[in-house]
């Protein structure tokens, strides 16, 4: 039994590549909806490996590395490409016109996705500093966010946010998010410190943040659909930067 336990947590690892690697297939394929609910069952894979490892004391360092490279895929490839095909899908309309300068920055704000998430992985892998909080936004969250926030301006998608960026520019709403997805991938590797959803007790005191968020998740899910699951992860980061902030 002991023997069959140590592969559990690395088996629960290759899920999270498996539906990393399905939402890849979905995200070139132009099925976002489908592209964000295998990362989410990702995220779910890549929250039970650890839990697993923990709880039966199978670290090794295959694990370790097989987690980094899965993460890779699922949180850093996919949403990278998700947001590639939404450019690519808006600039190859032959009614949108696009400035040159501009169709380099949508691209290079795609490919900063994956490589800013390649760069925290590694960082993370190697900084002891991050035993019980983060520094820098955790992969997982970057492509809840983007994933989340690309399929809710898909126009399949009847949410709020479509709804009020129907009337908007092509143009502007490509900059907008190319702006923002730099933004984002740059807080993936900086030196901002970002709590983590362990907890150590269920106790309200010192697990503030945690339970705010997980309430606030709740309730802006249930009001707003799919995109009130970008925003819990925007408050995610007003929360962090609070914390840092009264300390």
């Amino acid at each position: 039994m002991n023997r069959i336990s140590r592969y559990i947590p690395n088996t629960l690892t290759c899920c999270n590549l498996i539906f990393g690697c399905m939402a890849c297939i979905a995200a070139l394929e132009g099925y976002s909806l489908h592209a964000m609910t295998y990362i989410f069952v990702a995220v779910v894979f890549d929250f039970t490996d650890g839990l697993a490892a923990r709880l039966l004391k199978a670290y090794s360092p295959i694990g370790k590395d097989l987690d980094s490279l899965a993460d890779m895929v699922s949180f850093g490839v996919a949403p990278g490409l998700m947001l590639f095909r939404f450019i690519h899908e808006r600039i190859t309309d032959p009614s949108i016109t696009v400035y040159p300068c501009l169709l380099y920055l949508f691209y290079i704000a795609a490919l900063a996705i994956p490589v800013c998430s390649a760069l925290r992985l590694a960082k993370f892998n190697n900084d002891t500093r991050q035993t019980t909080s983060f520094i820098g936004l955790p992969v997982p969250a970057h492509a809840i966010f983007w994933s989340s926030l690309i399929c809710t301006l898909t126009p399949d998608c009847d949410s709020v946010l479509s709804v009020l960026t129907t009337d908007l520019s092509p143009t502007i709403l490509l900059t907008v998010m190319a702006v923002m997805a730099i933004a984002t991938s740059l807080l993936l590797v900086s030196e901002i410190p970002m709590f983590s959803l362990k907890v150590k007790s269920l106790v309200w005191k010192g697990n503030e943040q945690r339970y705010l968020l997980i309430l606030a998740a709740i309730v802006l899910t249930i009001w707003l659909g799919i995109v009130g699951i970008a925003m819990t992860i925007l408050l995610y980061i007003l929360l962090s930067f609070v914390g840092l902030r009264s300390k």
